[in-house]
């Protein structure tokens, strides 16, 4: 009996180790696309078309739009989706919207995308996505100082930013180019 339990005990703490070294040994893949891919997602195709992070002079230049942020000095990133439908029925825009929208992150920082900004730069064509259309959508979040500290905000543009797609059951995101 004296010699059963330090058998047991070892036997136990073997598995053990060598259950956390297999979980360890093969995390889970993170798929990772970048701006001129093309992805085939059942009922849509995803095609990412541009990418930057702007000033807002430039923000507002491109987009025609008035953004005003409370947080002080900032800069907003982007992404814009051209999705067409490969479906035989409409797709309605929350669906389309709910498979698309997360948020932006890098290193240092990570925000969900803006619905104040988004519902002013997005124009749909229609009440839904009909088969065989194609819509550009566009994603934006603004990127405050106040999330960084002074040397990090320095060199805010030599960050390496994504857009993450999906969390579960694989995180998929996209290298943005910012």
């Amino acid at each position: 009996m004296k010699k059963v339990i330090p058998v047991a005990i070892i036997c136990l703490l073997i598995f053990w180790i060598s259950r956390i070294f297999s979980i360890n040994q093969y995390p889970p893949a993170c798929t990772v696309y970048n701006i001129g891919d093309t992805v085939d997602c059942g009922d849509l195709e995803l095609h990412f078309a541009g990418s930057d992070l702007d000033d807002p002079d430039v923000f507002k230049e491109r987009f025609g739009i008035e953004y005003d942020n409370d947080f002080g000095e900032y800069k907003v990133i982007w992404i814009c989706i051209d999705v067409t439908s490969r479906s035989d029925a409409d797709i309605e825009w929350d669906d389309v919207f709910s498979f698309l929208e997360c948020g932006f992150e890098s290193q240092v920082w990570g925000s969900v995308m803006s619905p104040e900004i988004d519902m002013q730069i997005n124009r749909l064509n229609s009440e839904s996505l009909a088969p065989g259309a194609t819509q550009s959508i566009w994603f934006a979040a603004p990127v405050n100082k106040v999330c960084f500290k002074d040397s990090s905000w320095e060199k805010i543009d030599a960050y390496q930013y994504y857009y993450v797609l999906s969390l579960s059951p694989v995180k998929t995101e996209v290298r943005l180019e910012a």
